[in-house]
């Protein structure tokens, strides 16, 4: 490795710790590199700052961060956790289950954390406040629930990093359905502990829902429960690319919204003009990160992180590999963005992994699983503050709460460590 590549990597650890935006901590390496190599033609940049951005795959992107708005703008949120309610309310700590519910099932038309958290999470945590529960207990369990957002299809994350790794988005989407369920579940393991084993949780009330006003919540609901099914299958039935699914979501979604009167022209323009916003920084990080790893590339860190990696997976197993990879992600995803996470990690790992043998959509959906327990860890778990900033609570005492459905997550990702078929399954199934 040489010296210029050294110092490209400890100036980004030491931006990235100093708390710099990802932006500039993987761009101003990038700049050190080139004028301490003076005979790369300064066009590089350029063309390699576009080549992540020309794809069609990633089309589906905005789209996909769009129709999560928009079911928040048209009050299909209300809906969903009334669903819930209806379903799990009538156990003690009733309303921490629908959290969860509710979350899985909005899950399926966001594929979004912050979507989750910022819009599902403000009417679950004021339900919950007024049934008499922790206002920190509330916040935490909406921010835990809200990383169930990006692994239940469609997921942004997903289609970030298919793109980027040539995985087949459509194959990835299937594999989160069963890791999505798992973590549903054990988000709601831990409620149960909490709420028959502490004392706080045996104060926790029961919220039962009358059967007939229960029912009224099914056919309340299910058109926009529809979303997931006319996304998956339209994508399974070769109807729709997934670029093409995402616009037809986003256009069932928009007709959604004028059927329940929820939206309206002034509306519409300001779901899309927040769906800019919010893709806007993101295309320019991915610029930012495709430069910096082709330098990395360039200067041949991949090739000696497979030397390494077959050398260990040589001398124990593939799984003692893919186990530190984890490691690595959940270390990562502590302090950065998932989004920038996947775009820098990707083109290093995947190709590794392809060549140990591993499945990448296994893989694929693994990584970001690992990743996205980084948003709710501090020092920069963004759901965190974002949840605080709704709930209007110290992020101190969000973080309290929501750490403490780690080991939940840590065990949805051993259990796919151990059983790849978790994922493979249905991908196999439909895909062969």
């Amino acid at each position: 490795m040489s010296t210029s590549m050294i110092i490209v990597i400890v100036l980004f650890l030491v931006l990235m710790l100093l708390g710099f935006p990802v932006l500039y901590a993987l761009g101003l390496p990038c700049l050190v590199w080139l004028a301490m190599n003076t005979r790369m033609p300064i066009t590089i940049l350029s063309q390699n700052m576009m080549a992540y951005l020309n794809s069609f795959t990633l089309l589906s992107l905005p789209g996909f961060m769009l129709v999560g708005r928009l079911m928040n703008t048209c009050g299909v949120t209300d809906r969903l956790f009334n669903l819930s309610m209806a379903l799990v309310g009538k156990f003690r700590g009733g309303m921490a289950y629908a959290n969860c519910v509710a979350s899985a099932l909005f899950a399926s038309m966001s594929g979004s954390a912050i979507a989750d958290a910022g819009g599902l999470g403000l009417v679950e945590m004021k339900m919950m406040k007024q049934a008499g529960y922790d206002p920190a207990y509330s916040a935490g369990v909406t921010a835990a629930s809200s990383i169930i957002g990006p692994i239940i299809p469609p997921s942004a994350a997903m289609v970030l990093l298919g793109a980027i790794s040539q995985i087949s988005v459509a194959s990835m989407f299937f594999g989160g359905i069963v890791p999505g369920i798992l973590l549903c579940g054990s988000l709601c393991l831990q409620v149960f502990l909490v709420a028959h084993f502490t004392e706080k949780g045996k104060k926790m009330p029961c919220s039962p829902i009358p059967r007939k006003q229960a029912l009224k919540t099914i056919p309340s609901s299910f058109p926009a429960l529809l979303t997931f099914i006319i996304i998956l299958g339209t994508i399974l039935t070769g109807v729709c690319t997934t670029t093409e699914a995402a616009v037809v979501a986003v256009w069932y979604s928009i007709f959604l919204g004028f059927c329940y009167k929820k939206v309206t022209l002034k509306g519409l323009w300001e779901t899309c003009k927040d769906t800019a916003e919010a893709c806007g920084p993101l295309f320019i990080i991915m610029t930012s990160a495709s430069m910096f790893s082709w330098i990395i590339t360039r200067e041949g860190l991949p090739q000696i992180l497979t030397t390494l990696m077959t050398g260990i997976a040589e001398s124990s197993s593939v799984m003692v590999v893919i186990l530190i990879c984890i490691v690595i992600f959940l270390i990562i995803g502590c302090f950065m963005d998932t989004t920038a996470a996947v775009i820098l990690l990707a083109p290093i790992i995947m190709p590794i992994i392809k060549g140990l043998g591993v499945d990448p959509i296994y893989f694929g959906v693994l990584m970001v699983l690992s990743l996205m327990v980084g948003i709710i860890t501090p020092p920069f778990g963004i759901c965190l503050f974002v949840v605080s900033g709704v709930a209007k609570l110290p992020v101190r005492a969000v973080t309290i709460e929501a750490v403490k459905y780690i080991p939940a997550m840590l065990l949805t990702i051993a259990l796919i460590l151990l059983f790849p078929q978790l994922v493979l399954f249905i991908p196999n199934l439909f895909f062969g």
